[in-house]
């Protein structure tokens, strides 16, 4: 079978429609996305994309897609991503990108938020293998560290500030903000740390995607099969 991220976005191919206001994450698996939408979609100049990713604006734009400013906008059709580990209620954790913020009021803006996985992302529960990324208000860092530490004493492992791997210093958000990976030893109730977490003063955003997840094409080498997801912590497969 071919590249399985290359076929997740095949199959997201069938749910376009003329005259739809797309919004799009980041990644390659939006990339092959893009790629296919340009190379393959008659009616693509029917369509409108907007991103909370300036990487992928510049790839819409580099494909001839229309590309408008998400800050004028209130609602969108689908909103299409991919994410680090998506478990069995497709609650997913999508802490790589570091603009999990505009992901976030996107997924919230959509009717319907779809994620396109590979098979390896797919996991019962979600784990410790990829930390919790966090947006943080530059000068509350201090104050936002040391409630974590306090909060999660027995579960976190270590809290590390992302660094520009170009200059010297923090590695800033799209917003101008901080951004710091929690990792830990023990992942606490899901729900409790979704909560949590937003209470913190100084927290911008956090990159748990909880209950947020409409829609899950997960490809295999079986084939792509949606899974979708109902409020009450369970999903059903077509």
């Amino acid at each position: 079978m071919n590249n399985l991220k290359q076929e997740a976005a095949k199959a997201a191919l069938q749910l376009l429609e003329p005259d739809q206001l797309i919004g799009l994450g980041v990644g390659s698996t939006i990339a092959y996305f893009i790629e296919l939408i340009a190379s393959s979609i008659s009616f693509r100049s029917r369509l409108k994309f907007t991103s909370p990713s300036l990487e992928t604006k510049m790839l819409l734009q580099e494909n001839g897609l229309i590309c408008v400013d998400n800050s004028i906008l209130t609602t969108l059709d689908y909103y299409f991503d991919s994410c680090d580990q998506v478990d069995i209620h497709l609650n997913a954790f999508k802490s790589g990108g570091g603009v999990h913020t505009g992901e976030k009021i996107m997924a919230n803006m959509a009717q319907k938020f779809i994620l396109l996985v590979d098979g390896s992302k797919m996991v019962e529960k979600l784990s410790t293998k990829y930390p919790l990324c966090v947006e943080i208000i530059p000068e509350a860092w201090l104050s936002v560290l040391k409630k974590l530490k306090s909060s999660y004493s027995t579960t976190i492992s270590d809290i590390v500030l992302r660094k520009s791997g170009q200059k010297s210093g923090p590695l800033l958000s799209e917003r101008g903000n901080f951004l710091a990976d929690i990792y830990f030893s023990k992942l606490p109730d899901i729900f409790d740390l979704n909560k949590q977490i937003k209470l913190i003063t100084g927290v911008v955003e956090h990159s748990l995607f909880y209950q947020l997840c409409s829609v899950c094409l997960l490809a295999t080498e079986d084939g792509v099969t949606h899974l979708y997801a109902n409020r009450i912590g369970e999903s059903n497969t077509e």
